[in-house]
């Protein structure tokens, strides 16, 4: 499905529906809150609070585990995830960014002009696609038989399409994704990288007015109808092109690090920091399907990371505390590894939030 819709209709946090299963050593936290233990904070994060005889046992390591997942599970309660991913997301388009510079240098190297580009364009353009579909929500960690019932919604649907049934009033009755009813499935027109591969592949391997096989992706089961397509303009789709000319004549990124040695030091801030003003001046940018994309991959880690740790949209700081300490408690490999991972965005969590954490005696 769309990548910039999924941003829209299906946010991280505005789709969790999962119930937090307390274990017994979120249990204190909980009768702790009701009753208001006057003891003084051991641990804050925001507006949430622990006591010190809350996290009695708890070693250091696992108290700053504990801030991690209270930090991450505050964004979730307030729609701010986004927000948290923002500095990540940033860095991830300066990355981009500096792809696009290197193979413009490549291509000033080897003397290529925008002539040669639009002639090699030709020869296999970008399309854009106007897609309307049917998604029948089920995501690949739901369980075995919450996939199955799913594909067979999608199964009923295409029987439905092939005896003769209108698409669009289909898409309305039956389509899960938020909104579908009155777009009647219709999705804002989409490029390459806009969309999940599958998806994509899907859409782009079909004419004006065909319907496609049920297709999976992440989120669940697509029956997808080609509404339209068009080529790109050239000068819209340059930056691609550029990039796929300039890997076949040299190394971009080695082209750029000598560059950037010559220009303050490769693989320093000084030599970045040139770079990305010299992209600047150049009146580089990165592409709105790219951005999309990269915006999505933030929201696919948050969108994970909530699910797996059970947090919701909407709860209070005493929820959060409950939440936060069954996580912390739950010991599913799958949880086990979300925590390992959350704390490498550590720096993001730092940004965006006050911790004090007073150290284990």
């Amino acid at each position: 499905m769309k990548k910039d819709q999924h941003r829209q209709d299906m946010r991280p946090n505005a789709r969790i529906g999962l119930t937090v299963r307390l274990g017994l050593a979120a249990l204190p936290v909980l009768l702790m809150s009701a009753c208001g233990d006057a003891s003084p904070a051991a641990l804050s994060v925001g507006p949430v609070a622990y006591s010190q005889n809350q996290l009695l046992g708890l070693a250091d390591s696992r108290r700053q585990t504990l801030a991690e997942l209270t930090a991450f599970a505050l964004a979730v309660s307030d729609s701010s995830t986004e927000a948290l991913g923002a500095p990540l997301v940033a860095e991830w388009e300066a990355d981009r960014l500096l792809e696009i510079l290197g193979a413009e240098l490549t291509l000033e190297a080897n003397g290529i002009r925008d002539d040669v580009l639009e002639a090699q364009y030709l020869t296999n353009p970008e399309w854009e696609l106007v897609v309307r579909h049917i998604l029948f929500f089920s995501e690949r960690w739901r369980s075995a038989e919450h996939r199955a019932e799913a594909e067979a919604k999608a199964a009923r649907a295409m029987e439905s399409l092939r005896g003769g049934a209108d698409f669009a009033t289909t898409a309305a009755d039956l389509s899960e994704e938020p909104g579908a009813e009155g777009r009647q499935g219709l999705l804002t027109p989409g490029r390459e990288g806009s969309w999940v591969p599958e998806f994509w592949t899907a859409a782009l391997a079909l004419q004006p007015g065909e319907i496609s096989a049920v297709t999976e992706t992440q989120y669940g089961y697509h029956i997808l109808r080609l509404e339209d397509r068009e080529v790109v303009p050239f000068t819209e789709a340059r930056s691609v092109i550029a990039r796929a000319v300039a890997e076949q004549l040299d190394d971009p990124a080695t082209v750029l690090s000598s560059w950037m040695a010559e220009h303050g030091g490769a693989q320093t801030r000084a030599g970045r920091t040139a770079a990305l003003s010299e992209a600047s001046q150049r009146g580089l940018t990165v592409p709105g399907t790219e951005r999309a994309e990269l915006i999505r991959t933030w929201d696919d880690i948050a969108y994970r990371f909530s699910a797996t740790f059970g947090f919701r949209y909407g709860w209070a700081p005493e929820q959060i505390a409950v939440g936060a300490f069954a996580a912390l408690s739950n010991p599913a490999q799958n949880v086990n590894l979300s925590r390992t991972e959350l704390s490498t965005y550590r720096r993001l969590i730092d940004a965006r939030y006050t911790i004090d954490m007073v150290p284990r005696r």
